[in-house]
């Protein structure tokens, strides 16, 4: 029986209805389609930078259970609540940051982790039991890869430092290695996302990063699995957002 997933981006059954950029529809389409997983589908934002329009965690943050801020919509919105959520509407991100990135948080556990002078405050006063920790980067859950509620992965030494200091196991990795259309490189946390309990899905593969052989021995660490749902190079979508499990 499908239920909602309880802890943002943490599911413990296998996750059957997620969230994603339609953009990306073509790449991992098939990939979805073998881990049994309905995707609701996400427009590219007309109000974005067009190279991040279709990232999916600048416009939409899972707060538990049934409870979701959004900023994708009304057809959209539409959609969530007719599974059930609740949405409080959030206005449309901005074109430049950091006002394209005011629902860019990252929840691990019962932590917040964000740039708090532009957080969203339909996110913190829906809340109140979640601990926030006030960082210098935006794009706070774009960079944290979620491994579960007291571990993560990421590139970024001010979310590091800050997690270290809220007692989260930290994995601390180079830049870069990661793509992302447009720029340089993405990040590890828009390319990945939490199956299950024990496994961890990445949108390619990550093994020409420097720090893979690190990242492997800490997933087995905390025993959880990768799957890696393409043979590219592991590339940033934006996150994918599991909402429901079965």
């Amino acid at each position: 029986m499908s239920h909602y997933v309880k802890i943002p981006h943490l599911p413990d059954g296998q996750v059957g209805l997620a969230v994603a950029g339609e953009r990306y529809k073509a790449r991992l389409s098939a990939a979805f389609e073998k881990l049994n997983m309905q995707i609701v589908w996400l427009p590219d934002s007309e109000s974005t930078d067009l190279r991040l329009a279709g990232h999916a965690d600048l416009r939409l943050v899972h707060l538990g259970g049934s409870r979701l801020v959004s900023a994708c919509g009304t057809e959209i919105d539409g959609i969530f609540e007719s599974l059930g959520f609740t949405v409080v509407r959030s206005r449309s991100p901005g074109a430049a940051y950091p006002d394209d990135c005011r629902l860019n948080v990252c929840i691990v556990g019962c932590r917040l982790f964000h740039r708090l002078d532009i957080t969203a405050g339909e996110v913190l006063s829906n809340l109140p039991d979640v601990t926030p920790a006030g960082i210098a980067q935006g794009y706070a859950k774009c960079c944290t890869c979620i491994v579960d509620s007291n571990s993560i992965i990421t590139s970024d030494r001010g979310i590091a430092s800050a997690a270290e200091k809220q007692g989260v196991d930290v994995l601390e990795i180079a830049p870069g290695y990661i793509g992302l259309d447009g720029f340089d490189y993405g990040f590890i946390g828009g390319a990945s996302f939490k199956l299950s309990e024990r496994e961890i899905a990445f949108t390619g593969r990550l093994e020409q990063h420097p720090d893979w052989p690190r990242m492997e021995v800490f997933l087995g660490r905390k025993g959880v699995k990768p799957v890696f749902m393409t043979d590219e190079t592991a590339f940033d979508v934006g996150s994918v957002l599991p909402l429901i499990e079965i």
